[in-house]
C-alpha cells in the first residue's frame, strides 16, 4: 500500500517531469517530442498514473519507476522501468532493468500519439504486477 506521502512524491516528480519537458528550446529539433510528451505525460497523469508511478528523466528520455525515491542506478540490482523516449525509428516504450542509454532495452514496442496511452499503460501495469506484488493493480488497463 502506497503511503500519502509516497503518493505526494510520485506526483511532485510528475510535475517535475512536465517542467524538464518544458524546458527544452522551442525549435524544429525539439518541436514535435515536447508535443508528443506533453501529451503523453497529461493523459497519463488523467488518468491517475501519477499517483502510482514515480517519473524521472535520463538525457530526453522519461522513466517511470515504483521505487519511493531518485536514483534507480543506486539500488542493487537494479529495479525494473519503463521509459518512454525517442530513438531513431521514432517514439517508444521500453522496459528494462538498466539505462537504455547504456544497455539494450528487454522489450521495445514504438508508438504513436493514437496508441502511447494504451501501450504506456498496459507496461506500467506489467511493473507495478512485478515490483508490487502484494498489492493489487490499482488501475484499469
Amino acid at each position: 500500500m502506497l503511503t500519502p506521502a509516497a503518493i505526494e512524491g510520485n506526483k511532485a516528480s510528475w510535475i517535475e517531469i512536465r517542467d524538464f519537458v518544458e524546458g527544452f528550446p522551442d525549435n524544429e529539433t525539439w518541436e514535435s517530442w515536447k508535443d508528443f510528451m506533453r501529451s503523453a505525460i497529461q493523459a497519463a497523469s488523467e488518468g491517475g498514473l501519477d499517483r502510482y508511478f514515480r517519473a524521472g528523466q535520463s538525457m530526453q528520455h522519461i522513466i517511470f519507476s515504483t521505487c519511493e525515491r531518485h536514483g534507480l542506478e543506486n539500488f542493487k540490482p537494479e529495479p525494473p522501468r519503463v521509459t518512454l523516449g525517442r530513438g531513431k525509428a521514432g517514439m517508444f516504450v521500453a522496459w528494462s532493468h538498466y539505462n537504455i542509454w547504456f544497455s539494450t532495452p528487454e522489450r521495445e514496442t514504438p508508438v504513436t500519439a493514437d496508441n502511447v496511452r494504451s501501450v504506456l499503460r498496459s507496461y506500467l501495469a506489467e511493473l507495478w504486477r512485478e515490483t508490487r506484488t502484494e498489492d493489487p493493480l490499482p488501475f484499469n488497463v
